[in-house]
């Protein structure tokens, strides 16, 4: 009669809330296949690389340095735990992407992911996304990451798009494309204003998703396609 010993390993499942792990549903969030270790300190309290344990057992795992997406990974991370700008409160990353060998596994399969100026955006999908995650996040060029950013900072105000004439009487109307701006001409009615550059913002964006389409994510090729603006953005 053959026993068992009592070090034989066994697997226990646990549902992700008894381990103390919250997930998102509603985005399909998902467990890394690692977790951290306790040996090792995290990054911004939660980050951690498994990538050692996966080459100890002969997985495929992506490296960390340079001409890796280590660095935007850490950035990512930086601004989701550590930052103090308004636009980050309330962002967070998905428990998957913790670690660094998931986030990286996604990074590189990205089709505009390697270029020189590529950049990780969560909410040109979804503008109210507030999760790094793979659902809502994509690579894209920064021309492309340009025209959907807010510049109410720099135009105070008046709505996007919109400056005062320098005279101080009427408004001048602006876009900026392929990282020049461009003016759209002067006004003396600021919805006027306005609607010139919304028609020349729509116009641009069919320009962009034609111009990368295959080549970024077809949800942001999508999103340009659908681009509009309100006065009050």
């Amino acid at each position: 009669m053959h026993q068992h010993s009592s070090t034989t390993p066994r697997t226990i499942y646990v549902a992700p809330c008894v381990a103390g792990l919250h997930l998102d549903y509603s985005l399909g969030e998902e467990l890394p296949l690692f977790g951290p270790t306790a040996d090792k300190p995290l990054t911004y309290g939660v980050g951690y690389n498994s990538g050692s344990r996966r080459k100890a057992m002969g997985m495929p795992y992506v490296k960390a340095g340079k001409g890796t997406p280590y660095k935007t990974w850490h950035n990512m991370m930086q601004r989701a735990y550590s930052s103090t700008a308004p636009t980050y409160q309330g962002v967070r990353v998905c428990l998957k992407w913790h670690d660094y060998q998931e986030f990286a596994a996604w990074h590189v399969s990205q089709p505009y992911a390697g270029m020189p100026d590529a950049e990780l955006d969560k909410d040109i999908i979804d503008p109210l996304n507030t999760v790094y995650s793979p659902e809502y996040c994509c690579v894209v060029p920064k021309l492309v990451n340009l025209i959907f950013k807010d510049s109410r900072k720099i135009r105070g105000k008046l709505p996007i798009g919109v400056s005062e004439h320098p005279s101080k009487v009427g408004f001048v109307a602006a876009i900026s494309k392929y990282g020049k701006s461009q003016p759209l001409g002067r006004f003396y009615c600021i919805h006027e204003a306005f609607d010139a550059y919304k028609q020349a913002r729509q116009k641009y964006g069919l320009e962009l998703a034609q111009l990368f389409d295959g080549l970024i994510a077809p949800q942001a090729v999508d999103a340009l396609r659908r681009l509009s603006a309100h006065i009050r953005d």
